[in-house]
């Protein structure tokens, strides 16, 4: 068999066992670029030094997974530090069950290392997920964010680390019940009045039952680039948002299927007076 070629692979927790145990050589799987992961219910950093045998990876999938907060190494500083700089740098994180996890973590954990590069976020059917917090590095270079059934999430993001989110390009949420606004607030409303959604083009609300709002608080919020909107069963939505809207380049908002010409304004207008 040959295997130095391989570049994806789908490996259980007994999977990972035999390989952090050292039973394979310790360059196996250095071509690796797509690793997806099942059932892995080890609450320890183990998992931080099995990643290291995968220093080329670019795409990370967990699944049904119990890493709560994809805890940071429990070792001495120096050791600590060893290991986060031999870890890989994700260009995509994919999240699916992770039931126990109630945030992504915070600067100084091994996934913020991980996450350093990221570009794609999908987080589906992690039910104790509260929102995205976590550091505002993971953000810096995301351009395409998809969430989809977390019945915990009440918010996305808080105001603050929405300010970082200056390259999303595409955000899509699905099916998140109890959600109430996208953008949240965090009590810095006073230091933050504008939000800046430089390049994010398109934007994707499906099946929110209780959402009232993209944005509630008194904030202004900016588009230039976005020109696609899709709001879909949204049922009590309310408003766009609280504060001053810019959209410069949206022509059409896409509510079940029958578009609304004119600004964003008008047509959060029109869909309110004819219902969501």
């Amino acid at each position: 068999m040959i295997i130095h070629q391989l570049e994806a692979v789908s490996l259980t927790a007994d999977d990972v066992a035999m390989i952090s145990d050292g039973q394979f050589a310790v360059d196996l799987f250095y071509q690796i670029k797509f690793l997806r992961v099942s059932e892995y219910l080890n609450e320890s950093a183990d998992f931080f030094l099995f990643l290291q045998r995968f220093p080329y990876l670019e795409k990370l999938h967990m699944v049904s997974c119990n890493l709560k907060e994809l805890s940071p190494y429990e070792g001495d500083v120096s050791e600590e530090r060893d290991v986060v700089m031999m870890l890989p740098r994700i260009n995509m994180l994919t999240l699916q069950g992770v039931d126990e996890m109630t945030h992504l973590g915070e600067q100084g954990y091994p996934l913020h290392h991980i996450c350093a590069n990221l570009k794609t976020l999908g987080v589906y059917q992690c039910d104790s997920l509260i929102n995205l917090s976590c550091a505002s590095s993971y953000f810096r270079n995301l351009t395409t964010s998809d969430v989809w059934d977390c019945k915990e999430m009440v918010g996305l993001i808080t105001s603050s680390k929405a300010q970082c989110l200056e390259w999303l390009i595409k955000l899509r949420i699905r099916d998140c019940e109890i959600m109430r606004e996208v953008i949240v607030s965090n009590g810095d409303e006073s230091t933050h009045h504008e939000i800046i959604f430089r390049k994010l083009k398109c934007l994707e609300l499906y099946c929110l039952q209780n959402l009232k709002s993209f944005c509630s608080k008194n904030i202004t919020l900016k588009f230039p680039s976005l020109d696609e909107v899709t709001v879909t069963n949204c049922p009590t939505m309310e408003n766009f948002c609280g504060g001053a809207l810019s959209t410069t380049k949206l022509q059409m908002v896409q509510q079940m299927g029958r578009p609304w010409a004119g600004d964003l304004n008008a047509s959060i207008e029109q869909l309110n007076t004819q219902g969501w």
